[in-house]
């Protein structure tokens, strides 16, 4: 999967933007960018990267943020339940 793929798939499954940011960095989301040869996903806060994973290659990084993200929509979704 490629940058390009993992937007239009985050997009055809409606997953919020507000939880993720693809190439740079943005407070309280999880990360995506590449950065002296290497892809990093890690989760911003207060502009301080925090549990920075390293890829050499943008599939397996984009991969592992698609499995980030599955593991929020899952909380979001369990949360939404407990409420009822």
């Amino acid at each position: 999967m490629t940058v390009l793929e993992l937007k239009n798939y985050l997009t055809e499954h409606l997953v919020p933007s507000k939880l993720y940011q693809i190439g740079g960095e943005s407070d309280g989301r999880i990360c995506l960018e590449k950065a002296n040869g290497l892809w990093e996903v890690f989760f911003c806060d207060k502009a301080n990267k925090i549990g920075t994973l390293f890829f050499k290659d943008e599939k397996s990084a984009c991969s592992r943020m698609l499995q980030e993200l599955s593991k929020v929509m899952n909380l979001l979704d369990d949360k939404s339940l407990s409420l009822c």
